[in-house]
């Protein structure tokens, strides 16, 4: 494992400056913040596997960056979209933004064709097992927060329908935008063919899904609309929008922060049972 030495700077795929704060070899745990971004002021703490997939330190992308860049073919066209939908499912909840500090012991057990329980005669305690992990994700009492947390559990699984779950997400995402734009007497422009509900839902949808599968750098700002079906002109959603869009990743985050509160709250009382 690559040796990570605290208070030194990494960079994501992003661009975005990080700084590690705390490393703990023994849990496979990391804590970072955001040095640069006003939206990203909150510390996180994920994998120390997972932050090595998604960061470098600044050293050593300062030396690829200073590299001189060789000949490039000339792809075929289609080529570099083809590339990017195969590697889809790998970058599938990938981001540092959705990570749950507790997600390692939640996936643990989780495939478990038995429950395995230890009650003997001696009195010893019932083994943690997948029920438990399966718990501590029932026990979140917050639904959209509870619907991110299942969907970044169980999402990579091609056998489970998380379509409820991501819808219940782009409501509350989509709710929330309407509620500000409401206080800010925002109304949809008027050369859009949407309507300010449907805008909204529409931009949600599109901030959950490029965010689950970190799709932010793959497309400019009018592939995004496009891709997302968003009727609107690119330079209106950029000074009128994009707010509000920063806004929803920003509750997405919180979500987070809020499932890892109950998750981390029911792990407590467990381990105080056992």
């Amino acid at each position: 494992m690559t040796d990570i030495e605290i208070k030194t700077e990494w960079v994501d795929k992003a661009g975005e400056i990080m700084e590690v704060l705390h490393v703990d070899y023994d849990k496979n745990e990391l804590r970072f913040k955001w040095l640069n971004n006003p939206n990203r002021t909150k510390e996180r703490v994920i994998s120390i596997d997972k932050f090595l997939r998604y960061a470098v330190p600044v050293v050593r992308a300062q030396e690829v960056s200073d590299k001189p860049e060789p000949a490039k073919e000339k792809s075929k066209h289609g080529q570099f979209t083809c590339a990017w939908v195969d590697e889809l499912p790998n970058n599938f909840g990938q981001s540092p933004n959705l990570q749950l500090s507790n997600q390692d012991w939640l996936e643990q057990g989780m495939h478990a064709k038995t429950v395995k329980f230890n009650i003997g005669a001696g009195g010893l305690p019932p083994e943690v097992n997948w029920e438990d992990h399966c718990a501590a994700i029932a026990m979140i009492d917050d639904k959209p927060a509870k619907a991110l947390a299942s969907i970044l559990l169980w999402g990579s699984d091609t056998n489970w329908d998380w379509s409820r779950h991501f819808d219940d997400v782009v409501r509350y995402l989509a709710a929330n935008m309407i509620e500000r734009c409401n206080k800010n007497k925002r109304v949809a422009p008027q050369a859009c063919t949407h309507s300010l509900h449907e805008l909204a839902r529409l931009m949600a949808r599109m901030v959950l899904h490029f965010e689950l599968y970190e799709l932010w750098d793959v497309y400019t700002v009018k592939g995004r609309l496009q891709f997302s079906g968003i009727k609107i002109n690119v330079n209106t959603y950029s000074h009128a929008w994009l707010t509000y869009q920063r806004q929803m990743l920003q509750d997405l985050f919180d979500m987070v922060v809020n499932a890892d509160h109950y998750v981390s709250t029911y792990r407590k009382e467990l381990s105080a049972a056992q």
